[in-house]
């Protein structure tokens, strides 16, 4: 009777533990730079739509500053890194800011993916996002057909995320293939803000009346642009190539005060980031590149396409964190 009480209290215990095991579950963690931006809100939505996929007991949490502050950024790293979360996606607001932290979380044994924009020279384990190089591209092959290979344009974007220098650098490349006549008569620094974008490229163009085409290296330069034609009564005359899709921008598309933005895929990114955390959280018993981790590519490139007034519509409802 005895050995039956302790043979029961043992199964109870084992039973117990396995339970709780499960309702633990595991935990993922997305930090961004810029917490509640339609981008990210999309990616975020990304990760949870492939958390749901790979079992109820896989939860997920956002963290990030709400403004641009790459220390914070890598503090919201440091306390996922404190609560033992299970893997991390990041995207580096600042490359160089992010090193430290990732590589700590990566000799803790947390898996971390970067997407959006890179932080190459961590040990981040793989990157998902759009080759930005391809991406300025595109906007530079399109900007030359829209001034039929003829003119003066201008960039906003402004220094330190590598990202916005592979796009400036495709962007010229592009330009030089299909427009070897245009001219890029200025760059601005916008400082990653609209109203400053604003202030910036109506200076650019007073400086540089024909200027007949603008280029913004991001999302929120486009609206800024925009108002600094707008303001100049130089609608019509100049055109606009945005970048990504925020709500802003499609509705300056839909009105014709720009003409086309670069469509990147930020909810692909998000779902395609947490499948390679997840999997690089799963190691079998083949070796994988990444020593202790499972296996996960180095990279995936998830694309973009211009978007044209037709094409709003679909890239409406943004989901809500």
């Amino acid at each position: 009777m005895r050995k039956m009480l302790i043979l029961s209290l043992v199964m109870v215990f084992v039973l117990s533990l396995g339970f709780n095991t499960l309702a633990a579950g595991e935990h993922y963690g997305m930090v961004v730079f810029l917490k509640g931006s339609e981008f990210f809100n999309w990616a975020y939505a990304g990760m949870i739509d492939a958390a749901k996929l790979l079992g109820d007991d896989i939860t997920v949490e956002l963290q990030g500053p709400a403004e641009w502050d790459a220390s914070l950024e890598a503090r919201a790293i440091e306390q996922l890194i404190a609560k033992r979360v299970d893997g991390i996606v990041v995207t580096a607001g600042e490359a160089n800011a992010m090193i430290p932290a990732i590589n700590r979380a990566v000799g803790a044994g947390i898996p971390v993916v970067t997407f959006d924009s890179d932080a190459p020279d961590s040990n981040r384990l793989s990157f998902v996002g759009t080759n930005n190089y391809n991406a300025g591209y595109a906007a530079g092959k399109a900007m030359a057909e829209w001034l039929e290979g003829e003119g003066k344009v201008g960039i906003s974007t402004f220094p330190g995320p590598s990202h916005l220098a592979d796009r400036v650098n495709g962007f010229r490349d592009a330009l030089a293939e299909y427009g070897p006549n245009i001219e890029i008569a200025a760059i601005v620094n916008d400082e990653g803000d609209v109203a400053k974008a604003e202030t910036q490229i109506t200076a650019m163009l007073q400086a540089n009346p024909d200027i007949t085409g603008i280029f913004a290296a991001h999302g929120n330069p486009g609206p800024g642009a925009a108002a600094a034609v707008r303001n100049l009564n130089m609608v019509g005359q100049v055109q606009i190539m945005g970048f990504d899709f925020g709500t802003p921008v499609l509705e300056l598309i839909e009105k014709g005060e720009i003409r086309g933005t670069v469509g990147q895929d930020p909810y692909l990114m998000g779902y395609m980031a947490m499948m390679m955390a997840y999997s690089a959280n799963h190691p079998t018993e083949v070796v994988a590149q990444n020593p202790n981790f499972g296996h996960v590519p180095p990279g995936i490139d998830t694309g973009v396409t211009i978007i044209y007034k037709e094409d709003v519509e679909k890239y409406k409802n943004t989901p809500q964190f």
